[in-house]
């Protein structure tokens, strides 16, 4: 149950992080109003490179510096950098990585206090003893002080039937004596 619900915590945490890189990679969108004279029109400024046409091969010993071109592109849009033409200096990933950390660490302890409380509410599978109420004979656990099904409070004097005992006769569910038989 825990690898579980972290399993489901660490997937909503990539999912997150996914949309907040994708949603900081695009950036603010820029609206410019058309003007109606054509002398006030401005000349359309070069693009800087894509990260394809500054690497357009693998980089020494298999390296893949579209990848970390890409990676330099984004981190600089999230910190709100811009583009530029020199890499950022390490410090300037630690900011995103930390968020990224932080969000992992709320979700993980919003996940374990989430599954503390759900331990607490359900029971046990397996009790190690029950007692038959005797007024509806109902089957309830050890612990509980009434009866789930009529309200009624335990007896002192009421017979428990443990679990872990063994049955008073041997049981042969399933097994058949072939003895008699060819």
């Amino acid at each position: 149950m825990r690898a579980a619900g972290a399993a489901a915590a660490l997937g909503i945490a990539m999912v997150v992080a996914a949309l907040v890189i994708a949603m900081s990679a695009a950036g603010p969108v820029i609206v410019r109003a058309a003007s109606p004279e054509p002398s006030a029109t401005t000349s359309p400024t070069a693009r800087p490179p894509t990260c394809a046409e500054r690497y357009p091969a693998e980089g020494p010993g298999g390296v893949d510096l579209q990848l970390g071109c890409l990676v330099n592109e984004l981190v600089s849009y999230a910190g709100g950098l811009g583009p530029s033409d020199q890499p950022q200096r390490l410090t300037a990933y630690l900011a995103p990585i930390a968020a990224v950390a932080a969000g992992l660490a709320v979700l993980l302890l919003v996940a374990r206090q989430l599954n503390r409380r759900a331990a607490r509410r359900v029971a046990p599978a397996t009790p190690v003893a029950w007692w038959s109420c005797p007024a509806c004979r109902s089957l309830n656990a050890a612990g509980r002080d009434t009866c789930y099904r009529c309200g009624r409070p335990f007896e002192v004097g009421a017979v428990e039937m443990r679990t872990d005992a063994e049955p008073p006769a041997p049981q042969a569910f399933g097994r058949r004596d072939l003895g008699d038989r060819p």
